[in-house]
Formats: structure tokens, C-alpha cells, sequence
């Protein structure tokens, strides 16, 4: 200390130099150390959004798809599976309490028995007389009664042409007869001129849209059986139907637009031969679900733009509720007249469990909180199903129920804002939540509301799955028949309908119908699943 002292100078000006140049120094130390700690800081949230980005892609692409929780006593004891003895060999044993329980009948388990509708052939097993006699004795052994074994065995479906005779008559002798000659009409044909029946033409659009198969794939299963079609046939075979079906999907939409209650949805479709797009751009098929009577209606709508304004072309002049998701094209639809928007819960939801999966448990406690909301919906629901409550009963009820627990859940969602930062996953799912949650209140109003618009997606599924096998469209017009039979076999499953049973009774009955009535009676929600 005495060295630094004489190296003080020992003039005042001097000194005072000295000081404000450390004092410089410390300000500018202690602004990079600022600045540092400012930058750490950053680095460190940067790395906490990529690990979670990291763990979110981990999920996604190499987790379960499911978004279903485990329970709380799904894992805990897991890790015990092979120590189980050593765990609990020095442990006491419990004190065993007996409780009265109620006797019950026991389900009857094993082999289901095959369907009682199905086509039975007998194949009768008996002993020739010798082998029946007892060597013992030389008495001939009495039948006494059997067994009877019954299996399944599939007979492969075969196909057989239809030679329809028209004969011709004439020509008459009278010369004031306009119609000399004159022939028996055909078979009611749905495609005029096709090769094709009604009832195979329900089955090449029932294995495609039904059951996801490609119209290649479905070429090489008719070759095997000596069948020479093309692909491009079963192409033109399904837009030729979807023409045909076009003046009853008008009426579907009609009535659709005149339904309580409407929820939307959108997911890509690829289109090769789009006019002045390339054939990776994406496309869109839209879908709208209602009801008409009570009964649910499904409508798919090609597109192939994603824009706002196709949303308001399609509700335009509707008025009601429309459910949708968070997407941003649908944001200005509850500032269209006479239309209440109304969120989902389940998109919130879903981001809450990705939060959790990353190891969020304030995540987990909010959902919980849902949980508990979808359990009293359950409960409530099920005593309007049932007949319990009427309309204004269950409205009234279902109001006092959830809307204080919607409205403790939103002032939780408040008090955790800026908990996280919004580029984390719990961040994100507050935020998000708080942008849908006045939306997603809305659906108290209404008695076919839910909390969610889960119905509309499980009417896109088919699609989705589809799509992963016939993986793109050929042109928009494949497309827009695409759209067509889709509302028509997604409509008539949403009724109750089996769907090739369906499309053969509508295909048959189509081109008989004359007035608009007689085919708007042929429409999926106006008919029993039974009737036909």
C-alpha cells in the first residue's frame, strides 16, 4: 500500500485526474458486465428455445401421436419390475379388510360367435357302421347327439357381365304414327354409356374413399382377376359421379347454410395440374359441418388458396354460430353480421400437452382444469341426451355449471402471463389460450355446441388418411369430385349409414328420381340407415 501511495502524485489536479479517470473506467466496466450479463441471458433463453423446439421435434417425430396422458400410477412402480422381491421382502404385511359386495353376473368370455345373418353351410361328419360297432361287445353305438365347429371362410369376390337386351319393335303399318319404331328401356344408369354398373362404380368409389385405396392399387387387384382398366378410367368413372351427384350436393349445401350451427376446418391437398401454380404448391380442401333436422351434414369445398377471404365467400349471407380453430383466416369472421365465432378447446388443449411434455407442470395443472370441464360437460350433456333436461333446462344449467369455472380458468391463464417467455412452449400456450378463450365461452349459447369442434375434424380424418395413400390429385376437376363424394359418404356415415350400401341404394335410385323432391329424399339425413 505504501508503494501504490508513492505513486500517488501530490499535486491536487493530478489526483483529481486519477479519480475521474477510474472512475471512467469502473462506469465502463460495469456497462460491459451490464452488457455481458444482458447477453448471457439472452444465450441462455435462446438455448432453452431451441431445447425445447429440440424435445417439441423429438415428440413429434419420434413420440406417440396420441395426446392422451398417462396416469398418475401408469409409471411410477415400473422401474420395480424386476426387483420386486427384494423391495418388498422386509415389508410388513398389510391388515386385511373385508368389505360386503354386491353379487354380480360374470360376462361370458372367449370366441364372439360369427354373425347369425351370415350365409351357413352344413358339412355333416359321421362313423361308417364298423367304426361305430364296440369291439368289445360287437353292439353298434347309438348317436347320442354332436358338436358342431363353424368357421369363417371367405369366398373371393368375382364379377360377372350383365348382357341388357333391348328389344325393338316396329315399324307399324299406320302412316300417321310418329314412332314407327319403338325399343325397351335399360337399366337406370347413374353414368350413361358406362361399362360400369351402379353397384361396381359404388364399389370402386366406396374402396377409394372409404377404404383409402388408389385407383393404381386398385387397377393391379382388377388385372389379377383378368381386367383390363386403366387408372384413368376409374378417374373419369369418379367425376363422371361426382357430376352426377352435383344438383344433390347443391341441396346439401342449402341446407347446411340454414343450419344453427356450423364448424370449419381446412387441410392441404396437393394438385398436379393447377392452372398457373406448380404442382408443389398446396392446395386446400375446406370442410363445414352442420345439421339439417337435428341431423349432422358434411360439406368438403376445394380451393386452392388458404386466404380469409374464401372463408367469407363460403359464409357469406349465413347467420349463426361458426366453431373453428385459431387459424388467422378465421379471425374476422365473428365481425361478419348476424355470426357469433366461437373458439375450440381442444386446440388450447393441445397446446397445454406439448408444454407438458417438455416437463411443464404448471401445463399439468391447467390440464387438469380441462379435464374437469370436459368431465361436468359429460355429466350435463348426457341428462339432455337422455330426455332429462329440455333445451333451456340443460342451457341453463350447462351455464351455471362451467361458466364460473371458465372464468377461473381464464383469470389463471392471466395471473401466469409473462410467467414464460412467449417463445417457450407453456409461453406459447398461455398466449394462445388468451387470444381463444372469450371465443371458446361462446359455446355456452348454443345446445350444439360443444366445447370443442373435435366433430369436424373426425369428419376429415378419412381424408387425411386417404391422402397418405393416394397422396395427390390428378386436376382440380378430380378434385372437386373428390370434394363432392366425400360430403356424400361422410354425411351418410355421420347418420348412421353403411356407405356401399348407401352409395348402391343412391346410385340405383338417382337416376330413376324425376322432381327435386324425390331426389332431395334421397339425401343421407333423410333416410333410416334401415329403410332400404
Amino acid at each position: 500500500m505504501e508503494t501504490a501511495l508513492s505513486e500517488l502524485p501530490d499535486d491536487v489536479e493530478s489526483l483529481k485526474k486519477l479519480v475521474v479517470e477510474k472512475a471512467r473506467r469502473a462506469h465502463e466496466l460495469e456497462a460491459t458486465s451490464k452488457q455481458l450479463k444482458e447477453e448471457n441471458a439472452a444465450l441462455q433463453l435462446k438455448l432453452l428455445e431451441v431445447t425445447d423446439k429440440y424435445e417439441t421435434l423429438q415428440q413429434k417425430f419420434f413420440g406417440s401421436s396420441s395426446e392422451k396422458r398417462k396416469k398418475e400410477d401408469d409409471n411410477p412402480k415400473q422401474a420395480l419390475l424386476f426387483n420386486e422381491a427384494e423391495t418388498y421382502a422386509e415389508a410388513p404385511p398389510k391388515p386385511e379388510k373385508s368389505i360386503p359386495v354386491k353379487s354380480h353376473e360374470r360376462k361370458v368370455r372367449g370366441r364372439k360367435p360369427l354373425p347369425a345373418n351370415l350365409e351357413r353351410r352344413e358339412f355333416v361328419y359321421e362313423l361308417s357302421e364298423a367304426e361305430r360297432t364296440c369291439p368289445s361287445c360287437g353292439a353298434v353305438r347309438p348317436e347320442i347327439g354332436q358338436e358342431v365347429r363353424e368357421e369363417l371362410e371367405f369366398i373371393p369376390a368375382r364379377f360377372v357381365v350383365n348382357a341388357h337386351i333391348l328389344k325393338k319393335y316396329g315399324p307399324c303399318q299406320c302412316a300417321s304414327c310418329s314412332h314407327p319404331i319403338v325399343q325397351a328401356e335399360g337399366p337406370a344408369k347413374l353414368i350413361p354409356g358406362s361399362s360400369f354398373s351402379n353397384t361396381t362404380i359404388a364399389f370402386f368409389l366406396t374402396s377409394k374413399f372409404v377404404d383409402s385405396q388408389p385407383f393404381y392399387r386398385m387397377e393391379g387387384i382388377l388385372s389379377r382377376w383378368g381386367i383390363d382398366t386403366s387408372r384413368a378410367s376409374l378417374c373419369k368413372v369418379a367425376v363422371s359421379a361426382g357430376r352426377a351427384i352435383g344438383e344433390l350436393l347443391d341441396e346439401l349445401r342449402k341446407d347446411l347454410a340454414a343450419s344453427p350451427v356450423l364448424q370449419m376446418d381446412e387441410t392441404v391437398v396437393q394438385v398436379l395440374h393447377e392452372k398457373n401454380r406448380s404442382a408443389q404448391a398446396k392446395s386446400y380442401m375446406w370442410v363445414a359441418r352442420g345439421y339439417a333436422e337435428g341431423k349432422p351434414v358434411v360439406f368438403f369445398h376445394y380451393h386452392p388458396s388458404r386466404a380469409k377471404e374464401i372463408v367469407q365467400k363460403f359464409l357469406h349471407g349465413y347467420h349463426g354460430f361458426v366453431q373453428t380453430d385459431g387459424y388467422a383466416g378465421y379471425n374476422e369472421v365473428g365481425f361478419s353480421p348476424g355470426i357469433t365465432h366461437v373458439g375450440c378447446l381442444a386446440h388450447v388443449r393441445r397446446k397445454f400437452f406439448e408444454a407438458e411434455q417438455q416437463g411443464s407442470t404448471e401445463a399439468s395443472a391447467f390440464l387438469e382444469r380441462i379435464a374437469e370441464l370436459y368431465h361436468a360437460e359429460k355429466l350435463v350433456r348426457k341428462k339432455f341426451e337422455e330426455g332429462v333436461l329440455t333445451t333451456e333446462e340443460f342451457l341453463a344449467a350447462r351455464t351455471k355449471e362451467q361458466g364460473p369455472r371458465l372464468s377461473e380458468m381464464k383469470a389463471w391463464l392471466i395471473a401466469k402471463q409473462g410467467q414464460s417467455p412467449p417463445s417457450l412452449s407453456f409461453g406459447k400456450a398461455v398466449h394462445y389460450a388468451l387470444g381463444q378463450w372469450d371465443r371458446i365461452e361462446k359455446y355456452l349459447q348454443h345446445e350444439l355446441l360443444t366445447p370443442d369442434n373435435n366433430a369436424v375434424e373426425n369428419a376429415i380424418r378419412p381424408f387425411v388418411i386417404g391422402r397418405k395413400n393416394w397422396l395427390f390429385s390428378n386436376t382440380p376437376l378430380g378434385a372437386h369430385a373428390s370434394a363432392g363424394i366425400y360430403s356424400m359418404i361422410e354425411t351418410a356415415k355421420a347418420n348412421g349409414h353403411e356407405p356401399y350400401k348407401y352409395l348402391c341404394y343412391l346410385f340405383n335410385a338417382l337416376p330413376k328420381a324425376r322432381s327435386l323432391e324425390e331426389k332431395r329424399a334421397l339425401l343421407p339425413y333423410k333416410l333410416a340407415p334401415n329403410s332400404y
